[in-house]
């Protein structure tokens, strides 16, 4: 009830702070309404008035009557359709209404058609419009009395102040008593509502709680029923409990030797975990080191690829020099070879020249001989070339096989140096591990020793339990004779509930 009490004081709170946008959007509609009725009056005022003021004036100044009635009220009648600052056409009513007063009073000064406007301006709801209206009116009124309208009905008096001013005055009580009836009745129409709202809330919130109630009451009764069982079952589990646990005394001292014998092998595990962790400190040892001589030979290897490549290029320079060479040597041939003919064709000649020529003779011979050994020497040499080449071939082929396995063990013993930090890592955990099982080992050997002595203790408390269980037995049934009468406070329960539904039903 204190959550159905809160929840409608909230609601109330928030439908107080809105009180005033909704009279203020009230208002707005009733302005609306005001400025329609307003325009049909202005027109229906027109269509009398204006013939009357163009017959009564003369030609062009009846046609200005005419085209400014048209264009006011065409205007007008658009703001209303387009309701456009609707709050500012009776000020715009003021406005026209007093110029109007002034050409009226120019021809026929009146109090009563002053008079008659700020009547019509009583129909709005705020009293503002008429307070200009009456401002502008007196104002009008004092100054036709200063400066009184060549006409032939009389002109204003100073008197006419009181006699325009007293129902004036009287307008303006009028208009704002009817604007806070206005909105006195406003009021009353909006808390006749809420109240209604407020009234349809609670029983609404009120038929909800009794549902749930009643839901709540139906969950809760099969729990009490469940419970009734429960403790039915609980009655015999019980007695069953009692017969275990006199066969539980005869069944702990079994456990106690039992739980000797363990002891002894969690010692045993014990010693050996001991001695597993001496063991994988050793191996773990190893494995470093051989990672270690593992490194040290990968380097040595990386040296000795060095080495190799750096071999290979002297052979290729060696076999780009020995090429050089031969070219060479090919280059001598071809120049002995020519000689050769110079001089034969020298000793031709100097044959042709007879004793003449004899000498010369003797010189193309010597040249010839020079030639001819020259091409046998550069012939040896290129058949040492070609042999030195055969051989500069033969072992940069065998460079190149030697540098392909030094990449083969190179990339071996990468891979054994990976295999030697996995084991000597692998090795590591072992360690880790080890000690883990050491250390779980020392615990499981401490935590047996305890449950020995537990087990002793459980010995003397099963005993104990025995006698408890039946006191036990005996409180259980005591509970079970509650439990049924529970079950039948709420079967009366669930029939209230059933009453109370059928009453919110029928108030919905």
């Amino acid at each position: 009830m204190s959550m159905l009490k809160k929840t409608v004081d909230q609601g109330l709170s928030q439908q107080e702070s809105g009180n005033v946008e909704n009279y203020m959007a009230f208002e707005d509609k009733l302005i609306l309404h005001r400025n329609k009725l307003m325009g049909y009056m202005i027109l229906l005022i027109s269509l009398f008035a204006v013939p009357m003021l163009a017959i009564y004036e003369n030609v062009t100044n009846g046609i200005i009557i005419i085209i400014t009635a048209i264009v006011i009220n065409g205007g007008f009648f658009y703001l209303l359709k387009s309701k456009i600052a609707f709050r500012q056409i009776p000020y715009m009513i003021v406005v026209l209404s007093s110029l109007l007063m002034i050409y009226l009073n120019t021809m026929d000064p009146s109090l009563i058609s002053l008079v008659s406007f700020a009547v019509l301006l009583t129909l709005y709801p705020t009293y503002k419009p008429l307070l200009v209206y009456s401002i502008i009116s007196i104002l009008q009124l004092n100054y036709f009395i200063l400066y009184p309208a060549a006409s032939e009905s009389p002109s204003f008096m100073w008197t006419d102040n009181v006699k325009l001013i007293m129902p004036l005055i009287v307008l303006f009580v009028l208009s704002y008593l009817s604007r806070q009836l206005i909105k006195n009745v406003f009021e009353r129409t909006l808390e006749s509502k809420q109240a209604q709202q407020n009234m349809e809330f609670m029983l609404e919130q009120m038929k909800s709680s009794i549902q749930e109630m009643g839901a709540f009451n139906r969950k809760l009764q099969k729990s009490v029923k469940v419970t009734g069982e429960i403790t039915g079952e609980l009655t015999i589990g019980f007695t069953e409990m009692t017969r275990g646990v006199e066969s539980q005394a005869v069944s702990v001292s079994d456990i106690s030797s039992a739980l000797s014998e363990v002891n002894t092998a969690i010692q045993t595990v014990a010693d050996n975990s001991s001695m597993m962790r001496e063991l994988s400190n050793t191996t773990a040892e190893s494995a470093g080191r051989g990672n270690e001589k593992i490194t040290e030979l990968s380097h040595s290897i990386t040296d000795i690829r060095a080495m190799m490549e750096g071999m290979a290029l002297a052979m290729e320079e060696l076999h780009e020099q020995n090429h050089s060479i031969g070219t060479i040597v090919e280059t001598i041939q071809s120049i002995a070879a020519e000689t050769n003919l110079l001089a034969l064709n020298a000793a031709i000649e100097a044959a042709r020249a007879g004793e003449q020529g004899r000498g010369f003779a003797v010189v193309s011979a010597q040249v010839r001989k020079l030639a001819e050994h020259s091409h046998q020497s550069a012939e040896e040499i290129a058949g040492r070339l070609g042999s030195l080449r055969t051989k500069v071939e033969h072992l940069s082929s065998q460079m190149e096989q030697g540098k392909v396995m030094i990449l083969t063990s190179e990339s071996t013993v990468k891979h054994s140096e990976q295999v030697f930090r996995e084991l000597s890592e692998i090795a590591v955990q072992v360690v880790k591990q080890a000690e883990e099982v050491e250390e779980k080992s020392i615990h499981v050997r401490n935590s047996s020793d305890v449950i020995v002595t537990e087990v002793d203790s459980i010995s003397a408390v099963t005993e104990e339990s025995s006698a408890a269980s039946e006191q036990i037995l005996a409180s259980v049934e005591e509970q079970k004779m509650i439990v049924d009468e529970v079950v039948e406070g709420f079967e009366r329960l669930e029939e209230l509930i059933e009453s109370l539904e059928s009453l919110s039903r029928q108030a919905s």
